[in-house]
């Protein structure tokens, strides 16, 4: 996912989408055209549809965060490439305590 600035109207979904070093104007999923800076899409977007009423500033528009800078994001592109080994997915789950069997858990009364 990239950056973006969306904005619901009645007359489709407007987004402005950072595409390398590039700025892309949409309506829906069909590309309008690319600019410079952000403020110059949203400029050629109000000109193109002055009907939908698209705010002045893209401070009121939603800002999207691009994926890179979300922790979760990283963490899966990270672990993308690791190998699991041993592991059948059809099977279930097994959970298995590193404590030695018979040891009973510190601090733990039983409440039976």
């Amino acid at each position: 996912m990239v950056s973006q600035y969306v904005f619901p109207s009645s007359r489709g979904l407007f987004r402005i989408v950072k595409h390398g070093r590039r700025w892309r104007s949409l309506i829906e999923a069909r590309e309008v055209a690319r600019h410079d800076s952000a403020e110059a899409a949203l400029d050629a977007l109000r000109d193109a549809w002055p009907h939908a009423r698209l705010p002045q500033m893209l401070s009121q528009w939603r800002y999207v965060a691009e994926a890179a800078y979300l922790p979760h994001a990283r963490l899966a592109r990270a672990t993308n490439g690791f190998r699991v080994t041993g592991i059948d997915p059809s099977q279930p789950r097994v959970r298995r305590s590193r404590r030695a069997p018979g040891r009973p858990s510190r601090d733990v009364t039983d409440h039976g």
